[in-house]
């Protein structure tokens, strides 16, 4: 019998499997206090469940979503890395940011991803797979039990999650509902490269969330160049639909912009990412590309990261400056996936 995982299920769904298999629906929500509140994941530590409830349980549900996980961290203990094998051997990485007084998890949505960024080391991985629903939930609740309470969510981990997007938006359910961790929608944000298909979902299922729009380069000719999506779903057709997208809600849109030296630099370059924000009444997230050798790129100096700053703030835009941790221990933004390379 195959064991079926709790942590893809919502309260509902799990309270009918276990009145199906002649248990009370009440074992179901313990379960789900026991996990979700305590990160007990041992059946044997829920010792308000009878020893025959445990015994029957431990024939039907499993509650391990990971054959093995490393943790790596930094330096500097801004970020902890951990290096996650699933049960099928695959393997995928999320990220722990360490503030004062918070943790930020950076999830992984898809096991390798099929965008291929040029600039992104998950893109060299390729793909492998979707992540299951347990998969996902359970990258928060690994952080929770190694004493990293999470209190913020990012989808930018491996994958483009709108290519996943039931799977993903379960997971964000569960993730906000008051019987699994209890975390605000606010404090989740989605990233996307531009998938077309899954923004129009997002208007058609009414889902308002933080989104981040990876730009790349806001001009056609030049974005194709390193992000092949742009064939596929054309920036200014991506553009419309956002910000149709955001006339649905009040929520800030980020431009999340990655620079390569020599790339997408340029003023010209910049302006008209600066045009783009203005047009979304966005935010713009600049980040310094984080090199690797099998990334065929280079980051801009320090002091021209300031000054990409400077010609944002005179289009008026907002602008802030996402900057590294992590990247000694490959952690950091767009080096996801040296795992599956060594």
């Amino acid at each position: 019998m195959s064991l079926i995982n709790p942590l893809s299920l919502t309260l509902p769904e799990f309270e009918a499997q276990v009145t199906e298999w002649g248990i009370k629906p009440f074992v179901a929500r313990q379960i789900f206090r026991w996990v979700y509140q305590s990160a007990v994941i041992d059946l044997d530590q829920m010792t308000d469940l009878s020893k025959s409830v445990r015994a029957e349980l431990k024939d039907r549900i499993t509650l391990e979503s990971f054959k093995a996980v490393e943790v790596v961290p930094s330096i500097d203990h801004s970020a902890t890395k951990c290096v996650v094998t699933l049960t099928d051997g695959k393997m995928i990485e999320c990220v722990v940011l360490h503030e004062k007084t918070y943790n930020t998890l950076c999830v992984s949505s898809q096991c390798g991803c099929p965008v291929d960024c040029k600039f992104c080391l998950t893109g060299v991985v390729g793909f492998k797979r979707n992540l299951e629903v347990h998969e996902i939930v359970s990258q928060v609740l690994l952080a929770n039990r190694r004493g990293f309470p999470i209190t913020n969510v990012v989808f930018m981990g491996m994958g483009e999650p709108l290519l996943n997007y039931d799977n993903v938006f379960k997971a964000i359910d569960m993730i906000n509902s008051e019987t699994g961790f209890h975390l605000s929608k606010r404090n989740i944000t989605v990233s996307t490269s531009g998938y077309l298909a899954g923004i129009k979902r997002l208007i058609a299922d009414e889902r308002h969330i933080n989104l981040a729009f990876s730009v790349g380069n806001a001009n056609p000719t030049k974005r194709a160049r390193i992000m092949p999506i742009e064939l596929r779903n054309p920036i200014m057709e991506v553009a419309k639909v956002l910000a149709d997208y955001q006339r649905q809600h009040n929520r800030k849109l980020t431009l999340e912009y990655t620079l390569l030296k020599g790339q997408n630099d340029s003023e010209q370059d910049i302006r008209e990412l600066g045009n783009l924000a203005l047009y979304l009444n966005a935010k713009v997230n600049l980040i310094n590309l984080n090199p690797h050798v099998r990334i065929p790129f280079t980051p801009v100096s320090s002091s021209y990261l300031g000054v990409v700053r400077d010609l944002l703030h005179r289009q008026k835009v907002p602008v802030t400056i996402r900057f590294r941790r992590g990247q000694e221990i490959s952690a950091a933004c767009g080096q996801l996936g040296e795992s599956h390379l060594t």
